[in-house]
């Protein structure tokens, strides 16, 4: 048996499971990342304490889908987009002092894209693209059931650069189309629009907007939700569509919270990516949800092996 913990901008979960991938027991929290790296640390510990008492069973590792990029060979954290503190912590250190086991650290999309490349949409797949839209924007690419990565970090799609129109001028992908960015963006356009059912759904505070709440109106039709995702669809699809016309993916998987939004969220992707594609890519390269959802992550993290990862 394993541990598998996800440490994540805004949910930690820990897992008890086998190395096939299979949850036993799981435990999740949302993550006290306004106060910072050590109190997310000390959450994910109290998380594994509570999830280990619920089996006797010996275990013989640990393994972190982390929410940012890490050096895999030594396990350190490169920095976190969403959470200070964590710039250059040696979180494979810690997992193994904390919880006395051997400890493999992995990004937690490059997790995500494993688990659902072996147990979810990708499944059956030999080429596997997933990204997630949450807090934040990953990838990850799998070929044969293995990462395609370099030695620190790879399939950062939500650091690749699109068109902000809004702007007039280029930005990363994850600073237009991350959940946080999409309630932002929302908050921005309400005095412009105070009838949208937008505000509606936050009971009239905008600070209550986030993207859960978008994604309500979004399935209403109201027209600030739909204009706005309609512009964060397209700026998805072009990257997607870079993606697909360098590696030529079987299936791309896309999970996080964003994507729960659901079929409206689903139609308005595949459209833009159809527009967008290379050619002999259109219709031939299906976008799905994540078939593990919120699980993908720590799913990921009880797969994982030292040495999974094909550069």
């Amino acid at each position: 048996m394993r541990i598998g913990i996800e440490i994540g901008g805004t949910k930690l979960q820990a897992a008890i499971g086998t190395a096939e991938g299979d949850i036993v027991h799981l435990v999740r929290a949302e993550s006290p990342a306004q106060e910072g790296a050590p109190a997310v640390r000390r959450r994910a510990a109290n998380l594994v304490k509570e999830v280990c008492a619920k089996t006797p069973e010996p275990l013989e590792q640990v393994g972190i889908g982390f929410g940012g990029p890490v050096v895999r060979d030594t396990g350190c954290v490169i920095k976190s987009h969403q959470v200070g503190g964590w710039e250059g912590f040696g979180l494979r250190e810690w997992a193994g002092k904390a919880f006395g086991l051997p400890a493999v650290v992995e990004n937690d999309s490059n997790a995500a894209a494993v688990a659902e490349a072996r147990r979810g949409a990708g499944r059956g797949r030999r080429r596997v693209f997933y990204m997630n839209v949450g807090s934040g924007i990953g990838g990850g690419l799998v070929l044969d059931g293995r990462l395609v990565t370099g030695p620190r970090f790879g399939g950062e799609i939500g650091h690749t650069h699109v068109w902000d129109a809004e702007a007039g001028r280029y930005d990363i992908l994850e600073s237009l189309c991350s959940g946080w960015s999409i309630a932002r963006r929302a908050r921005r356009c309400l005095a412009d629009h105070p009838d949208s059912r937008i505000l509606a759904l936050a009971e009239g505070d905008p600070e209550r907007v986030d993207a859960a709440v978008v994604g309500v109106a979004l399935a209403e039709g109201d027209p600030l939700a739909v204009a706005l995702m309609d512009e964060v669809c397209e700026a998805l699809a072009v990257a997607l569509a870079n993606v697909a016309a360098l590696v030529e993916p079987e299936v791309i998987a896309i999970g996080g919270g964003v994507a729960l939004m659901g079929e409206p969220f689903f139609q308005r992707l595949g459209r833009a990516f159809d527009r967008r594609a290379f050619a002999p890519l259109a219709g031939r390269c299906p976008i799905v949800p994540a078939a593990l959802g919120e699980e993908s992550v720590v799913v990921g993290a009880l797969l994982l092996e030292a040495g999974d990862v094909g550069e």
